[in-house]
């Protein structure tokens, strides 16, 4: 297609996806360069035989854990029956088009793929709301974002412990914490960063699962990061910006990071030679430069008791 001609309003591009994978990506990404928006059409195959074990429900995440966040409203997920063929008489204005590839993506084989996966999903025997009837609240994520010496740890720490003693259940994941465990084979390039994050997401998402309200301190400076994360656990997850100037957190420097990095001694450090992404429309802002600790935990402690799903039940 010629890259002058006037873009469609909605490519539809239809298939299995069973499971989706980086060449269905490039097909995604060919189709929204011919139009605005993609519809991604999802065959009804499941269980028609052993190449099929995916549900549309568990096809759509595997198509939202890639695409949303960095192409959010660009793209559609939509379930159709088995379609076989397509039909079409007279030219009514659209364009029916194949599209190939280099032989590094036309050779990706999705039973390779479901090979390397060897998934079987387990339903769990105890359901959402057993968990809730026990715990009296439901699970949460609260995502604190901003700059290394923001504040996130601080207040993650003091608002776990008030959560805590008001009888909630309750967990902190702490960057330090994380990267010296799960996360210690993990850089921090722009690819580490990003594989750190959706790791971080995943688990936050299996204790919300669990019916805890998981407050994260991740600088996580990307925004499609963070997006991919929160849609983890759709159900109720929340981005809580941090809001302090460089200059506030570097004269804080509480882990001497801002002074090695100023020595070349870190390299790729958020802030002097990596960008910070600011959230564009945060759940909640929290001006830790210019507030006292105490009036950002009560900030932070009314969003979630106010604005959250434990507010529900509690």
């Amino acid at each position: 297609m010629n890259i002058n001609e006037k873009k469609l309003n909605t490519a539809l591009i239809i298939g299995r996806w069973q499971p989706w994978h980086k060449g269905h990506r490039a097909l995604f990404k060919a189709a929204l360069d011919r139009a605005e928006k993609v519809a991604i059409g999802v065959r009804a195959t499941f269980e028609t035989d052993g190449k099929n074990p995916f549900t549309f429900d568990e096809v759509k995440k595997f198509i939202d854990d890639d695409l949303s966040g960095e192409f959010e409203g660009k793209y559609e997920v939509i379930d159709l029956p088995n379609i076989t063929n397509v039909i079409y008489g007279r030219d009514v204005g659209y364009k029916v088009e194949k599209i190939s590839f280099d032989d590094e993506i036309e050779n990706i084989s999705a039973t390779n793929v479901r090979k390397s996966m060897n998934l079987t999903p387990v339903a769990h025997d105890v359901g959402v709301p057993e968990r809730i009837k026990r715990s009296g609240h439901k699970g949460s994520i609260i995502w604190l974002t901003g700059l290394s010496g923001s504040g996130k740890t601080t207040l993650a720490k003091s608002v776990e412990r008030q959560l805590f003693d008001k009888g909630y259940n309750v967990y902190m994941l702490d960057g330090d914490n994380v990267r010296d465990g799960l996360n210690s084979n993990l850089s921090f390039s722009d690819e580490d960063r990003e594989e750190n994050i959706r790791r971080i997401g995943e688990v936050a998402a299996l204790f919300a699962q669990a019916g805890f309200v998981v407050i994260t301190a991740f600088i996580s400076p990307f925004a499609k990061d963070r997006a991919k994360a929160l849609n983890t656990y759709k159900e109720d997850s929340h981005e809580i910006y941090l809001s302090c100037d460089l200059q506030t957190c570097e004269d804080r420097d509480p882990k001497g990071l801002y002074k090695k990095a100023r020595e070349g001694k870190i390299s790729d450090f958020t802030g002097i030679d990596s960008p910070y992404e600011v959230p564009n429309s945060p759940d909640l802002i929290i001006d830790t430069q210019n507030n006292s600790i105490d009036e950002c935990e009560k900030s932070l402690m009314e969003f979630i008791l106010t604005k959250t799903s434990i507010s529900w039940l509690k």
